[in-house]
């Protein structure tokens, strides 16, 4: 009897599966995914990647940014089947040379961090994004090649809106927008967001958590530089796609299209704020897939056996080594060099230059390599401590590998991301200006390794992140799955975004409660006189 109730129980939930399986499978999926950097690319490849294994028929349409990712090798790239590559824009061409070209990347050592640096260059990006929309909704055919394929669902970064405004015109209801920060200011904006600088630093902000009077008020400001950031690329977005797009009138409404909003946050590893139900986070789900691709190589084996301690410095696919400049560089070799008994193993991008051996021969404890497998090293227990730059891809895999680290933070999102971090007593943050001064170096590298309460809470931190209750992977799929079968759900947008300034901080009512109170003083005033007038003529 008990067998034939469990058999009839499975067969329900088999059935059920394949319903759902069913509703899925085949179903066409476009992403809209600009060149813009590989830690982008690697995030929404994973995501895509997930989908296509899923049974989603995923498609890359991928407008070239960054040419020096051009005929990119990159793996989860790769594994895409279906990819749509658009030749780099003129007018991004002409942005790119108006920043420097080539060389352009080299500023990310010398520009302000966090939103100062791209304060400076804010209306170069924006011009760079533009140019791109306008692109998409111009080039000839691309918008009728698309159409033909009659895609059912659509996913962007909101970083863009002009990926949600393609998936409007060509008629997709069913939009998913997934974030590979932290969380940008523009989705906030769209949706209503309460400005939370006073305990939640912005995505690109230097803050942290508990702030100073000081503290706060830069925090404010950056804040107002982050949103101001935001509304001037998305507005120029909004220029680009004019005389082709007919649908929503501003970028705020293509923010608001998505169904849901995924982004690279984590709720055990990022600052507690609150946020609607629709924002859903899935921080560490490229971390997690990762891990299982890369496979250590032998020629590592013997690298990470040369001494008791080993450490590894990559300052990522952005900021990387061969653009620091030089002064920082020489100390930075000076600095590794006076810690004889620990292997440094450091990713410098050009092979051909043994920049150690030109600068002082006698160094023998640096390894200088120009690519690595970061994840699988970090998951070897021979390796002590990651100096890294603490962009949002290489803060996750160290949450998730246990490692404790050395953030040094160069532009963007890297110092939130640090700060972020730091507060969980794994790593310590070094500000790249201190890079020039190898006596602070030494000292907080040996301040890490030197003092085992870093590695354990390093490790309590990894340990509660893999047992959280559902994977990134579990709850990405699980809300993407509900979209596929019945599109976005009524109502989950917030009215906040309607509630004006007035209305939000009660200021109508306080007037009405102050006018009456105004008048209840008058009226009592008056009343009072009045009876003190009856007294003193009753007396005489």
């Amino acid at each position: 009897m008990n067998f034939t109730i469990c058999s009839f129980l499975l067969l329900i939930l088999a059935s059920f599966c394949f319903s759902v399986s069913n509703n899925i499978k085949g179903k066409k999926v476009l992403v809209y995914l600009p060149v813009t950097g590989h830690s982008h690319l690697k995030f929404m490849s994973t995501t895509s990647n997930i989908l296509q294994e899923e049974g989603y028929n995923v498609t890359l349409l991928l407008p070239l940014i960054d040419i020096t990712l051009n005929n990119t090798n990159i793996p989860i790239v790769k594994k895409i089947k279906h990819r749509i590559n658009l030749d780099i824009h003129p007018g991004v061409m002409r942005t790119i040379i108006k920043m420097g070209g080539m060389a352009s990347r080299r500023q990310t050592w010398t520009m302000g961090s966090g939103i100062y640096g791209f304060d400076g260059i804010s209306h170069l990006l924006s011009d760079l994004y533009s140019n791109i929309c306008d692109n998409i909704f111009h080039m000839p055919g691309l918008l009728d090649r698309l159409k033909a394929e009659k895609y059912e669902m659509g996913m962007s970064e909101p970083f863009f809106v002009c990926g949600f405004a393609l998936f409007d015109h060509l008629g997709i209801d069913k939009i998913i927008s997934v974030d590979s920060h932290i969380g940008l200011e523009g989705p906030k904006i769209a949706h209503g967001f309460p400005v939370t600088s006073s305990y939640l630093p912005a995505a690109f902000s230097e803050s942290s958590d508990h702030m100073s009077f000081v503290e706060r008020t830069r925090s404010l400001y950056e804040t107002y530089l982050n949103r101001k950031f935001a509304r001037l690329i998305h507005n120029k977005e909004i220029d680009a796609m004019k005389g082709v797009y007919k649908g929503k009138s501003t970028w705020e409404e293509l923010m608001r299209l998505p169904a849901y909003m995924f982004t690279n946050s984590n709720p055990i590893l990022d600052f507690p704020y609150p946020r609607p139900s629709k924002f859903i986070e899935i921080g560490g789900i490229a971390a997690d897939e990762k891990k299982h691709d890369e496979v250590l190589p032998e020629s590592y084996d013997h690298i990470l056996n040369l001494r008791n301690r080993t450490v590894l410095i990559s300052f990522g696919s952005n900021a990387k080594s061969i653009f620091m400049p030089d002064h920082m560089r020489r100390s930075l070799i000076i600095a590794l060099g006076m810690m004889p008994d620990i292997t440094f193993i450091w990713k410098y991008e050009n092979s051909s230059i043994d920049i150690v051996k030109e600068f002082d021969p006698t160094i023998k404890n640096i390894v200088q390599v120009d690519w690595m497998p970061q994840q699988a090293l970090l998951a070897d227990p021979r390796l002590d401590l990651f100096v890294t730059h603490g962009g949002m891809a290489s803060t996750n895999e160290i949450a998730f590998s246990g490692k404790p680290a050395v953030m040094v933070p160069v532009f963007g999102d890297q110092t939130r991301n640090s700060r972020m971090l730091e507060r969980h007593g794994g790593v310590l943050m070094l500000r790249k200006e201190n890079l020039e001064y190898p006596e602070i170096v030494i000292e907080t590298i040996l301040s890490v390794l030197n003092d085992p309460s870093y590695a354990e809470r390093a490790q309590q931190l990894a340990t509660l992140l893999r047992n959280h209750p559902e994977s990134p992977k579990q709850v990405f799929l699980k809300y993407f799955n509900f979209v596929a079968r019945f599109g976005k759900p009524t109502g989950i947008d917030s009215n906040s975004i309607n509630v004006d300034f007035i209305a939000y901080y009660y200021l109508d009512l306080i007037a009405f409660l102050l006018i009456v109170a105004y008048f209840a003083k008058f009226l009592v005033s008056h009343v009072y006189s009045y009876f003190c007038y009856l007294r003193k003529e009753k007396a005489e």
